[in-house]
């Protein structure tokens, strides 16, 4: 009987081990399209690899506009979003893409150039315009080149500057207006070996301040408020990638205390005042 029982032990045990092993080690890994200037600015870097360290589900990143991020999860080649356009991400939820929306951080766009011109916002961009003074665009349909789009068409309806709506999207007619169709690190790193302005997340701007000669350039028009959120999908990972969303939600006290060299946050958490 003792044989018996030992016989029938040594055949499990490795089914035994095998679960055992399982159970301890995930091997889930969930596809992000997230919007490059979390990339850019470093925030990813400081929040994923924490989020790994407790969970155990890596996370496979594509750094991508907010509107290739959109179309990656409408092919369902990844399984969560990282974005910030808030217009069409409710339009997404609404056409049935993603099931919900959690604003976890936030910032403002800032103007980078390589002078420092004490005007207001639109006055800068009148002045930008008027000097034919050399502008990079995204020109990447992401949330970036949105908003972009919208400062301008917002800039159309109080100057007699010329404006089209193209390939490009919508913007201003002049000679030093470059469309790049690249993301926000590239955008910066040309305008500043071309000595040109661009329009920047807040969060990305300070993090390659000390790589650059371009000016920030700060103001508080509302319409300058730049919100991140996740967007949640039905699919096989709902479970991790809820996971992910609480744990963003959750970061608040790191995502305030992210900041750059000179002590600077890049990010405030949660979402913005209303």
């Amino acid at each position: 009987m003792n044989r018996l029982f030992l016989t029938i032990i040594l055949l499990i045990l490795p089914s035994l081990q095998g679960c055992l092993q399982t159970e301890n080690v995930s091997d889930t890994t969930i596809r992000l399209a997230t919007t490059t200037s979390l990339r850019d600015s470093g925030l990813l870097d400081e929040l994923l690899p924490n989020f790994t360290a407790k969970s155990n589900i890596e996370i496979d990143v594509i750094a991508v506009g907010s509107g290739a991020a959109m179309s990656l999860a409408e092919n369902n080649d990844v399984d969560v979003l990282i974005v910030h356009d808030p217009i069409r991400e409710f339009e997404f939820i609404e056409n049935g893409f993603a099931e919900n929306r959690t604003t976890f951080a936030w910032n403002r766009f800032v103007l980078l150039g390589p002078e420092n011109y004490p005007g207001s916002f639109f006055d800068t961009l009148n002045w930008i315009i008027e000097n034919n003074q050399c502008f990079v665009s995204r020109g990447d349909e992401s949330g970036t080149h949105q908003k972009e789009q919208e400062i301008w068409r917002v800039l159309s309806n109080q100057s007699e500057f010329n404006f089209a709506e193209d390939d490009l999207g919508f913007h201003p007619i002049y000679d030093g207006y470059q469309s790049i169709g690249q993301g926000m690190g590239a955008a910066i790193t040309i305008s500043n070996e071309l000595e040109c302005w661009t329009l920047s997340d807040r969060g990305t701007a300070l993090y390659r301040q000390g790589n650059t000669n371009l000016n920030i350039h700060e103001f508080n028009e509302s319409i300058l408020i730049n919100p991140y959120s996740i967007l949640l999908m039905d699919n096989e990972h709902n479970s991790q990638t809820i996971a992910l969303r609480d744990y963003l939600v959750l970061s608040a006290d790191r995502i305030d205390n992210y900041t750059t060299g000179n002590n600077e946050s890049l990010f405030k958490s949660g979402a913005p005042p209303s």
